[in-house]
Formats: C-alpha cells, sequence, structure tokens
C-alpha cells in the first residue's frame, strides 16, 4: 500500500513544485518526514536525487517556453553547485531537531515575503541589470551552503531571493528551475555514501516526480499569473511550517 500511495503522492506534490519553479524537496522532505522515514540517510538524499529530477522536468519546459533569464540562471548554477556539499558536511555537527526548527523559521520568513511580493506586471519584462544579478550571485552561495545544510535543495530560498531582487514570480520560477538543478545532484553525492535507499521506491517516484514537475510547469507558463504564483508559494509554506512546528512540539 506505501507504494501506490507514495507514487501518487509525490505526483502531486511535484506538480506544486513544477507549477512553482521548484524542486520537490522543499515540500516532499517534512511530508516524507510524517511516514516515519530516517532523516539525514533516507529522507535527505532521496529528496535531493527528487528535487534534482523535478528541476530539470521544470527548467526544460520553461526554457522551451522561453521564460528562462539565462544570464542570471548559469553563474547561480555554478556558484550554487559548488557550495552545496558544503552544507551537507555542516550537518554532521548539529542534532537534527534544530535541523526542522531551522527549516521552519526560513519557511515562515519566506511565507511573510512572498505573501506581500513587490508590484509584478507580467505584461512588462522586469529590467534586471549586471548589479541585480551580482547581488543573485553573493545571495545564492550563502542559500548554496544552507540549502545543503537542511538537505532540500536551494530552490525554495533562490525563488523568493529573486523576487525580492526585481524578477516577476513567473521570471523567478523559471529562472530558479534552472539554477537549482546541478546544485540538487551535487549534494546528493554528499550523501550517497551513507544513503540508505529502498530501490523500488526510489525508481517509482522518480517516475512519477518527473511527470508531475513536467505538467506542473506547463500548467504555470500558460495559466498562472505572478501575484497568484507568489500567494500560492506563501500558502504552501505556511502549511509546511506549521505542520513541522506541531511535529517537533508534540513529538
Amino acid at each position: 500500500m506505501l507504494y501506490p500511495l507514495l507514487t501518487a503522492l509525490l505526483f502531486a506534490l511535484s506538480f506544486l513544485a513544477g507549477m512553482l519553479g521548484l524542486g520537490v524537496a522543499f515540500i516532499a522532505t517534512p511530508v516524507l518526514g510524517l511516514f516515519g522515514f530516517e532523516l539525514k540517510h533516507v529522507i535527505m538524499p532521496w529528496s535531493l536525487w527528487l528535487n534534482g529530477l523535478t528541476a530539470l522536468s521544470g527548467a526544460i519546459t520553461f526554457a522551451r517556453a522561453g521564460m528562462v533569464d539565462w544570464r542570471t540562471a548559469i553563474p547561480l548554477l555554478i556558484i550554487a553547485t559548488i557550495v552545496a556539499p558544503m552544507g551537507v558536511w555542516l550537518l554532521q555537527f548539529v542534532p537534527t531537531n534544530i535541523v526542522w526548527w531551522i527549516y521552519v523559521a526560513v519557511l515562515i520568513f519566506l511565507a511573510y515575503r512572498m505573501a506581500f511580493p513587490p508590484k509584478m506586471d507580467d505584461a512588462h519584462a522586469p529590467t534586471i541589470t549586471d548589479a541585480t544579478r551580482a547581488k543573485g550571485g553573493f545571495a545564492s552561495a550563502a542559500i548554496g551552503v544552507f540549502a545543503g545544510f537542511l538537505g532540500v535543495g536551494p530552490g525554495f530560498l533562490l525563488m523568493p531571493t529573486l523576487v525580492m531582487l526585481g524578477y516577476t514570480a513567473r521570471l523567478a520560477a523559471a529562472t530558479n528551475s534552472v539554477i537549482v538543478t546541478l546544485p540538487s545532484f551535487s549534494a546528493f553525492l554528499g550523501h550517497l555514501g551513507t544513503a540508505q535507499f529502498d530501490w523500488l521506491m526510489l525508481v517509482l517516484t522518480s517516475v512519477s516526480a518527473v511527470l508531475g514537475a513536467w505538467l506542473g510547469a506547463r500548467f504555470m507558463a500558460k495559466r498562472v499569473k505572478s501575484l497568484t504564483l507568489s500567494r500560492i508559494f506563501a500558502a504552501a509554506l505556511i502549511l509546511l511550517s506549521a505542520q513541522r512546528a506541531y511535529l517537533l512540539i508534540v513529538g
């Protein structure tokens, strides 16, 4: 029963993640925790693998639609990929509960920023300067380390960061989907030596996650406006932070 349940669940979560231009780890990590899987050796490598696959699926869709700012995506992709394993290395020094509380705090902060975003007009492309891209590069270095530490990939931090730097949510989501691909896989490699996989589950959820992310990205590219996308992102973060905080308190 667990195999079809998790396969269907990862499909639904990946649809949402693909629509937001994210890998699925930011939402899959706490949800998989509900099923009692161990965090550091099971959930984190599993989520990071799915994160890379779903981000790649969304990135291909957005790139074909001409929605990606490549001058931002490529440098930030390189920076975040290089620094992500540093976060994985830091993880060994921090207790699991502390990791989860950091995760909750970050989700709440980002939910607030995305619920009240800067004014967005999809009818006009935002002006993105080289100075703005440089700020994004510095931010991506810190984000790559922190995301590798949390085991969720950098997308859930990079997407709202790009919005705060002046991108519309649609442009940020499309560009972010490219940025988070390789960092997710590089962080996954940092876990590979101690990872514990159920290989059938990994294959089933990988296929369903890729399909879900592809459909979610197609849906966003055609039908979802930036303000709506930003608030959907905020609502998802609030739900995740509340769920994880509750488990930390009662557990």
